[in-house]
């Protein structure tokens, strides 16, 4: 899977922390780096930055980061939901509303990583999983238990155990919250419904 880097910078503890919990929980992030002043910030190059609004202009922003062909996807971070302010407009590619529920949070970085051109896909050397696999996950993703998906696909609780074993082996990845993360990438399931199983 292509592997990304990520800066959070921000004054907020809860804004670089909370951030960093949830970029973790994507399977494609590589690093990911915490400032919380300019100076630190500035000494990391990274795929992906995630800019406090309340700290940073765009007057204030370095060259090495809005110049050049290698310049770094620029990510507004927005406390509330007033909507994006009009003046970082043309300088910064991307805004995240930090107000938004997790699911939310992780759908539109899901769409800023898609729309600044990096692979969401699984690498090829990853194993394939097979349809059976895929449904299993599938269902994984959207909150069932063991038993739930053994009474459902006629089979019994050790068999969905078992396929589960190979889904980690194949894809590496063993949490609830990884797994759902991957099944949305790759389109096995979408985030409606998953909202509609959390309620």
């Amino acid at each position: 899977m292509s592997q990304i880097s990520f800066l959070i910078f921000s004054g907020s503890y809860i804004f670089r922390t909370g951030l960093r919990s949830l970029l973790e929980e994507l399977e494609i992030t590589q690093k990911v780096y915490l400032a919380e002043d300019i100076d630190k910030a500035l000494k990391v190059q990274a795929d992906i930055l995630f800019l406090d609004t309340l700290q940073v202009s765009p007057a204030s922003l370095p060259a090495a980061w809005t110049e050049g062909p290698h310049k770094p996807v620029i990510v507004g971070l927005l406390p509330h939901t007033d909507g994006e302010p009009s003046e970082y407009r043309e300088i910064w590619d991307h805004f995240l509303d930090l107000s938004l529920t997790k699911s939310e949070l992780l759908e539109k970085i899901r769409r800023i990583i898609r729309e600044s051109g990096f692979e969401e896909h699984p690498a090829p050397r990853e194993e394939k999983l097979s349809e059976r696999e895929k449904t299993i996950l599938r269902l994984v993703a959207l909150g069932h238990t063991n038993r739930d998906i053994a009474e459902k696909l006629f089979i019994s609780t050790h068999t969905v155990i078992t396929h589960r074993k190979n889904i980690t082996r194949k894809i590496g990845i063993k949490t609830v919250s990884g797994l759902t993360v991957y099944a949305l990438l790759n389109h096995l399931v979408e985030m409606d419904e998953i909202q509609e199983q959390t309620g």
